[in-house]
């Protein structure tokens, strides 16, 4: 049986202060904390978080896994907000690293990325224009050819 409050996928991060992670997370996001569990010590392994109505868990890094342990992560979160220069400020005054500021992308949405303090990479949207698949398919093989070296194209 499926869990109903988690249904689709659930990105579950390990941070190196879930404190204050679910802090930042709150003042950027407007994460509300649904649930904690702590382990002898005050470490904890399981806390799960509400952001727009999608959930995420969170623990402390127990083994060193964490992305700033790792040097770095090639995976991102990414969210769909109504004003992405809002939301980029926002995030970014509770201390996010901007990466890449709000523009508008030739998918149609106006598009932003960011890393946030415990190193995990955020992309951030709105949607600005609606296109068929076709419009999609053809705006990327413009951009693909315009922006691309032949080699990174597969």
């Amino acid at each position: 049986m499926i869990d109903d409050e988690f249904r689709g996928i659930t990105p579950q991060l390990t941070v190196t202060d879930t404190d204050a992670a679910v802090r930042f997370y709150a003042a950027a996001f407007g994460a509300d904390e649904l649930i904690r569990n702590t382990g002898p010590g005050g470490r904890v392994f399981h806390c799960e978080l509400l952001i727009m109505g999608g959930r995420m868990l969170l623990h402390d890094d127990f083994d060193d896994e964490s992305p700033r342990a790792l040097g770095g992560s090639p995976v991102a979160l990414h969210l769909y907000v109504d004003d992405v220069d809002e939301a980029f400020r926002t995030a970014v005054e509770a201390g996010a690293t901007p990466t890449a500021p709000p523009e508008d992308a030739f998918w149609g949405d106006r598009y932003a990325q960011l890393t946030d303090p415990f190193g995990h990479r955020w992309s951030l949207a709105s949607r600005r224009q609606e296109l068929s698949v076709a419009e999609q398919q053809e705006v990327a093989d413009e951009w693909s050819a315009e922006t691309l070296e032949p080699t990174d194209r597969g």
